[in-house]
């Protein structure tokens, strides 16, 4: 029996908006002050992304260029899923922006309504990300292999936003 997929994952308008108010918002945040690195170890930051899957957005900066990157998701009754990726990031040459790139895991229950089943599987993240304060906003693509509950590839995409709480 195949697994019902999130309820935002549904091609449509809404995720549309979603992702042009997003980046409408990234803009506005770069245009009203100067962009500031966040990459100093310990720094911790939390957020949201939209896309697929959308939900809280978490990163931890250790020693330079590493950091773990984490989502949580839900559609809040049949399914929470997690992503964790360790992450190598760099500064494009003469710009604001930042790439990142590494590999990850994804874990969690599905059809908590009835007898809980365990999605497994791996993952990698690739993206683009600039600092403006203590805010980050990005945007990536993240590639998924699950192997449980049955075998299945896809290509997610997402954007958000993180606001760093402790930065050293």
């Amino acid at each position: 029996m195949p697994l019902r997929e999130p309820t935002g994952a549904a091609p449509g308008p809404r995720p549309a908006r979603a992702l042009a108010l997003m980046l409408v918002l990234a803009l506005l945040i770069a245009t009203a002050s100067p962009a500031v690195a966040q990459r100093q170890p310990g720094a911790l930051g939390a957020g949201f992304q939209v896309g697929r899957p959308g939900g809280l957005a978490l990163k931890w900066y250790r020693s330079s260029p590493v950091a773990y990157d984490g989502i949580v998701s839900t559609d809040g009754d049949d399914f929470v899923v997690g992503h964790v990726h360790r992450l190598w990031e760099r500064p494009l040459p003469g710009s604001p922006l930042h790439l990142f790139a590494g590999p990850g895991v994804v874990v969690g229950p599905s059809r908590l309504a009835q007898s809980p089943r365990l999605r497994l599987g791996l993952s990698g993240e690739v993206g683009l990300n600039f600092y403006a304060e203590r805010f980050e906003v990005f945007l990536h693509v993240t590639p998924v292999l699950r192997f449980l509950p049955s075998t299945q590839a896809s290509i997610d995409a997402n954007a958000g936003l993180r606001y760093y709480l402790r930065s050293p």
